[in-house]
């Protein structure tokens, strides 16, 4: 298998320490194992479940003796708006409150997240239970890690959060799958709840669709893909089914349906995935900026250390650097270095090379402050009410805002943001690639010719009696303007809208998961842009070398590695029109599992 899709065997434990996104990643997309609550947070967590067990005891012996018992957010009172209208006087009304909590948020809608979201919200909510101010039993936390370790994908729409008080429409999906009724005891009226399952998805099968004839609803399919293009088919299936494979459902106490609901969970999920492939985007950048500076004969000036600790932006400096390092050896570059002139005057390549240091350091700024709020959120206990039992008052809980989805909405509208430059920037020098044919020279500015680093029109070499015959790679460029007009209308900040909800009480929302869902597709879009420049690139490169007449003529220790991988896989040199977008689904490829920079990283170790 790709190594992106690899199962990763090395087990991570919940409640064992901080999970960073590295973490994540490993369980969500690799398959990384999972072991049970750790035994550093064991204590935590049963204290503050007998917390709530002691407080559940006292609700009953209230009722008992005819006394009103005390209202508890969270576990015996309303959720929201309803917050304090009566205070539920016996253990199976508490249960019944959390059980209805999930049917009636159960109102998602739009497509399903995919596997690797799902799996990364479950991770999610199990390590930040594992906090122990939640009050719910390790059995919920070890059935969480049950279900990410067989593989059991609940369907979960996408939209209907508005990242506050957390996700809560797609954790209620979640749960019904996990979860089953409350059983009334022989003391209790059976209020018949609803009893509609959850839906999840298997790996379809003949055998699946045989266990899942008994309904009469014609069979969904779904396709997830990974990152190195495989297809995933799933049949969605009852949530029964599918959870016998962690051993079934399980019922829920007091207070541990909202434990579960609570919090920007699945924003969290989306976001940390997002900074993950945000960090290989811009790995990528660098390394294609390398290879077009080659594919225009462009200048190194602009990226020596002079000019960037002349500013003092140290991710600037980092990113220079590391252009520096792909096309040392090049003898396509110009020659101007520390020590030559450079062999055309004055050495000022387009903003979109030149300023490539600038623009990126940016970006990696932005990039690590949103690295530092998600991974926060990744180990921050974000339900409500939480419970600290060193307080020195009976009442245990304390009522806040932890679920508010804010740093999560933020990251991502800030990242959002700085990818759309990425994308921006990458068709910049794209277009001056395919459109290098115009440029004039600085001896008579009013001539339209090839100047000495010039390459053909689009890219596409053709003698002049057929000249315009072939389009060449002019529409690549077309097809990454659609992708970063689309990014431009995708990165208008989610956090500026907020539209009150709950009779009031929810008066202010973050809108976390619809920020983190365009910032998911934003990367979607910016993938394919900075493939379809490491195409023309590719093709620019060759043209040069072509061009000098010598086959033997250096290309940069990473530009030539990476050239190397993309021929390799099957991208063949343009000499006439050609279906691409093969070529397209190659490079996208190459881009999304990181084949490109460990090779170009490699080579100039």
């Amino acid at each position: 298998m790709p190594p992106e899709t690899a199962r990763d065997t090395s087990t991570i434990q919940v409640g064992g320490g901080k999970l960073s996104i590295s973490d994540l990643v490993r369980v969500a997309r690799h398959h990384a194992p999972l072991g049970e609550l750790a035994e550093e947070a064991l204590a935590d967590v049963k204290a503050s479940e007998a917390w709530v067990a002691k407080t559940v005891q006292q609700i009953s012996e209230a009722k008992l003796n005819d006394q009103q018992p005390t209202a508890y957010y969270g576990i015996n009172t309303g959720f929201g708006a309803l917050a304090g209208r009566s205070a539920l006087d016996s253990v199976y009304l508490t249960k019944v409150l959390g059980h209805n909590l999930i049917s009636s948020h159960s109102v998602g809608v739009g497509d399903y997240f995919d596997e690797e979201i799902v799996r990364a919200t479950l991770l999610i909510r199990a390590q930040s239970l594992a906090q122990g101010y939640s009050g719910v039993r390790p059995l919920i936390i070890n059935k969480l890690v049950a279900m990410l370790n067989a593989r059991i994908y609940p369907a979960v729409p996408e939209q209907g959060s508005l990242g506050a008080s957390g996700d809560l429409a797609p954790l209620a999906h979640l749960l019904l799958v996990m979860c089953s009724v409350p059983t009334p005891s022989a003391d209790d009226t059976d209020l018949n709840l609803d009893c509609t399952d959850g839906e999840a998805f298997m790996p379809y099968s003949e055998v699946n669709h045989q266990l899942n004839d008994a309904t009469t609803e014609p069979p969904y399919l779904h396709i997830t893909y990974s990152a190195s293009g495989q297809q995933t088919l799933w049949q969605r299936v009852p949530g029964a089914l599918a959870m016998a494979a962690a051993g079934g459902k399980v019922e829920l106490q007091t207070k541990e349906a909202l434990a579960l609901c609570n919090g920007a969970t699945v924003s969290a999920a989306i976001a940390a995935l997002v900074v993950k492939d945000a960090e290989n985007l811009l790995a990528n950048a660098e390394l294609v900026t390398a290879m077009t500076l080659e594919g225009m004969r462009g200048f190194r000036d602009p990226f020596y250390p002079h000019v960037h600790e002349a500013r003092g932006h140290e991710a600037a400096i980092q990113t220079a650097a590391q252009i520096l390092r792909y096309v040392e050896g090049s003898e396509i570059v110009d020659e101007g270095d520390l020590q030559t002139n450079p062999s055309r005057v004055p050495p000022q390549d387009p903003y979109s090379v030149r300023c490539a240091p600038q623009v990126f350091g940016s970006i990696k700024d932005t990039l690590e402050m949103a690295k530092k709020w998600v991974e926060m959120d990744l180990n921050a206990a974000t339900d409500n009410p939480l419970i600290f039992l060193d307080m020195e008052r009976d009442y245990k809980t304390i009522s806040g805002g932890n679920f508010h989805g804010e740093p999560i909405a933020m990251a991502m509208d800030y990242l959002s943001i700085a990818l759309t430059e990425l994308g921006s920037i990458s068709d910049r020098r794209m277009f001056n690639l395919i459109d290098y044919h115009t440029a004039k020279t600085y001896e008579d500015p009013d001539k339209q010719i090839n100047p000495q680093h010039g390459l053909s029109s689009f890219l596409i070499e053709e003698p002049k009696a057929t000249e315009g015959l072939n389009a060449g790679l002019m529409m690549l460029q077309a097809t990454s303007a659609a992708l970063v007009s689309d990014c431009k209308v995708l990165a208008h900040p989610d956090t500026v809208d907020s539209i009150p909800s709950s009779a009031n009480q929810e008066d202010h929302v973050s809108m976390s998961l619809n920020a983190a869902r365009h910032a998911r597709e934003i990367v979607k879009n910016i993938e394919n842009v900075l493939a379809l420049e490491f195409l023309c690139a590719t093709q620019a490169i060759a043209l040069q070398v072509k061009k000098v007449g010598n086959e033997n003529l250096s290309v940069g220790k990473g530009s030539q590695a990476a050239f190397d991988c993309i021929r390799e896989a099957g991208v063949e040199f343009l000499t006439q029109d050609r279906v691409l977008y093969p070529d397209i689904r190659k490079a996208l490829t190459l881009v999304r599992n990181g084949t490109l920079v460990s090779a170009a990283r490699q080579a100039t170790e």
